[in-house]
């Protein structure tokens, strides 16, 4: 397993996270086919009427139309943008960097997404400890990503990846937080893309008392 140094979670900026997204960027940060293609992730992997948290949350969750959920809890930093966000339920203000402790109790959520965000997390492993923590048993772990970023705010080892990477890089920190299962990743617009923004994602299970996790499957090489 990759063993990761402080290094690899370095950033250019390494000021407050807090101060940068003071201001609202009411903006979405993927094209149309790639916001698609998380709706249809959620539609297929998360069941109807789950508790959700949509973690590092911002403007937009790209919630599918009609998919009907028991309650959709936003997590992020600028909660003037979490309050326009049509789909929460409940905002709560959070920087995952500076304390990776999630505030929610064991076994809360059926599901828990991160979109788009992933590549700011300086303390991945941990946070992904936490996500398993307050997922209950047999709970989904989505994250979803593409090719577009703040750099500077990016983790280095996020930036010095490909795309492929970047999916082995986000299986490996669930690998290394232990206590996921069925692990795998997806290229999920490949109709799309190109030219439009790739989506990517991984996701897996919180294990179940008593079951094994097995490795981590990337998705098939492209032609």
């Amino acid at each position: 397993m990759t063993q990761f140094s402080p290094q690899h979670f370095e950033r250019v900026d390494e000021e407050d996270d807090r101060i940068f997204y003071l201001q609202a960027r009411k903006v979405v940060h993927i094209d149309d086919g790639a916001i698609a293609a998380v709706g249809r992730l959620f539609r297929e992997l998360v069941p109807p009427d789950s508790e959700v948290l949509d973690l590092m949350s911002s403007w937009r969750s790209h919630w599918p139309s009609g998919h009907p959920k028991a309650r959709l809890v936003g997590l992020g930093l600028n909660r003037e943008e979490m309050e326009d966000n049509p789909d929460l339920d409940e905002v709560v203000v959070h920087d995952v960097n500076q304390a990776a402790e999630l505030p929610f109790a064991d076994d809360t959520f059926d599901a828990v997404a991160i979109t788009v965000s992933v590549q700011y997390l300086t303390h991945p492993v941990d946070t992904f400890g936490e996500v398993n923590r307050i997922l209950k048993p047999g709970g989904i772990f989505i994250v979803s990503f593409s090719n577009r970023m703040f750099p500077t705010k990016a983790v280095y080892i996020w930036r010095a990846s490909s795309d492929r990477g970047r999916v082995d890089l986000v299986g490996t920190y669930m690998e290394a937080a232990g206590n996921f299962e069925d692990i795998q990743g997806v290229f999920a617009n490949p109709q799309d893309s190109p030219p439009g923004d790739p989506l990517f994602a991984v996701h897996s299970r919180k294990s179940a008392p008593g079951s094994t996790t097995p490795t981590f499957r990337p998705p098939p090489q492209e032609e």
